[in-house]
């Protein structure tokens, strides 16, 4: 049985093989974006795939794995992302997502994005609980992923809801009203998408990333992004041992 390591682009899946091998490179050809390449990691069978930058290529790129294999145990997407908060989520830091947001989904009125407003949900199922229906939030159940797919969850691990946007947060003013209406720690631009296509398909999903930049701004001081990466590679060997 084969598990997916996803990373959004090539610098993400170097910096994980760093981690791994300290060579940033495999026995296989080295996945370009929409490729994959199989290769063992420890006990794993592993599947690294590139998906490409935002939730349509992430979904593309995982949706056309899944429906080509079925072999497919689970989806580890690893990589970088920003904080809402640097006291809570310092740069560097690892952090795995207990929730997915969207909030780009549903009506656009003036008090914001209803997302029951079109009355369409995303994705409508019977859970161990009952009837659930997605619409711009998913929960997640990283400690379950874990066990499910023989991960060692990192030492230094904080956790919180993350969101995915199709254009990166570039302002304090829009920030603070994310931060406001939706409680997000950290943004990235495609773990909803391959969350919810693990959810349709019924396997585990697991998303970590590492803190590289603080939501909002443009300033030098918060943005450190090979720190981040260098990171990004220790914790990925962590969760191999």
């Amino acid at each position: 049985m084969t598990l997916v390591i996803a990373t959004a682009t090539q610098t993400e899946m170097k910096a994980v093989l760093l981690g791994f091998n300290r060579r940033g490179r495999i026995g296989c050809k080295f996945p370009s974006m929409g490729e994959c390449c199989e290769t063992p990691v420890n006990n794993h069978q592993c599947l690294l795939v590139v998906t490409g930058v935002g939730p349509v290529n992430a979904a593309l790129s995982i949706g056309r794995i899944l429906g080509e294999r079925k072999d497919i145990t689970g989806v580890l997407n690893l990589g970088v992302a920003g904080s809402f908060d640097l006291e809570q989520a310092p740069l560097g830091s690892l952090v795995v997502a207990d929730s997915e947001i969207w909030p780009e989904y549903g009506l656009h009125t003036a008090d914001g994005i209803d997302p029951e407003g079109i009355k369409f949900p995303l994705w409508e199922y019977n859970g161990v609980d009952g009837p659930y229906t997605v619409w711009d939030r998913m929960e997640l159940e990283p400690e379950k992923a874990f066990r499910l797919l023989d991960l060692s969850p990192p030492r230094e691990l904080l956790k919180g809801a993350s969101m995915t946007v199709s254009g990166v947060t570039g302002t304090e003013e829009r920030a603070r009203m994310l931060t406001e209406r939706y409680n997000p720690l950290t943004e990235n631009m495609e773990g909803f998408s391959i969350a919810l296509a693990c959810l349709q398909a019924g396997i585990p999903f697991l998303e970590l990333r590492t803190v590289s930049n603080l939501v909002g701004s443009r300033k030098a001081e918060h943005w450190k992004l090979d720190d981040a990466l260098q990171a990004l590679g220790r914790f990925a060997r962590e969760l191999f041992v």
